[in-house]
């Protein structure tokens, strides 16, 4: 069954479904929850001042009484209100909290640079970016939001029957553990790609991303092209 979804929209109309309250409203922990859940109670005709206990209801262990099998509760909160009677009053409305680790999913970006090194080379050095200008550890790409490196993948031609080759990444001409590795056996074109989830190896507005290219035991390369995976938000 395809599952609905709660949206927040300026105006949305608080709800009543049996006795359940459903409201657009963003709650964060210094925003007043009660007051909050307390206003929504009031516009809808209950008698606020009647309101004795507010407390948040356990999303994975609901009252038989609500039945959310039909909504996303993923930036959802709920909120048990005691009025003094038999039945209490539940409230649901938008977490700030989990709302904006949503929309911080849904709105990231994943992006590729390009780096590479044309022709043949035996010594360690950095690769070029996309505009052939040679990287370093104060040259590279400059970001220009948060995000994180989620994957780096390299093509290479090895001239030799031997050698290791190691693809580093650098941020702020710094190693941050994410490369390729090539453990050369025989000559030949070859292919790695390592990826890293998300938050790991983390970058800021102005970090700069560079990559080095690690040549160790005489090996021989030819024609080296990298991609760089970076996700922002």
């Amino acid at each position: 069954m395809k599952k609905m979804f709660l949206f927040l929209a300026v105006g949305m109309v608080v709800l009543l479904v049996g006795g359940v309250l459903a409201a657009g409203v963003a709650i964060s922990d210094n925003a007043g929850v009660k007051d909050v859940v307390k206003k929504v109670v009031e516009e809808k005709g209950y008698d606020e001042s009647k309101v004795q206990e507010v407390e948040e209801v356990n999303m994975e262990d609901l009252p038989d009484q609500v039945n959310l099998e039909n909504i996303d509760d993923t930036n959802l909160a709920m909120y048990k209100v005691d009025m003094g009677e038999e039945k209490p009053v539940y409230v649901i409305t938008v977490s700030d909290e989990k709302f904006k680790k949503t929309v911080k999913e849904v709105v990231s970006q994943k992006m590729l640079l390009n780096f590479g090194l044309p022709g043949e080379f035996s010594d360690s050095q950095f690769l070029n970016t996309a505009t052939n200008v040679k990287t370093g550890y104060e040259k590279g790409y400059v970001m220009m939001h948060g995000g994180s490196v989620t994957g780096i993948s390299t093509n290479a031609d090895f001239l030799s029957d031997g050698g290791n080759l190691n693809i580093v990444l650098y941020l702020n001409g710094e190693e941050v553990g994410l490369r390729n590795s090539f453990d050369v056996k025989k000559e030949g074109i070859l292919s790695d790609y390592d990826i890293q989830s998300q938050g790991v190896v983390n970058f800021e507005p102005g970090d700069i991303l560079s990559v080095y290219a690690s040549t160790e035991d005489g090996a021989e390369v030819k024609d080296v092209t990298t991609l760089v995976e970076i996700e922002i938000y």
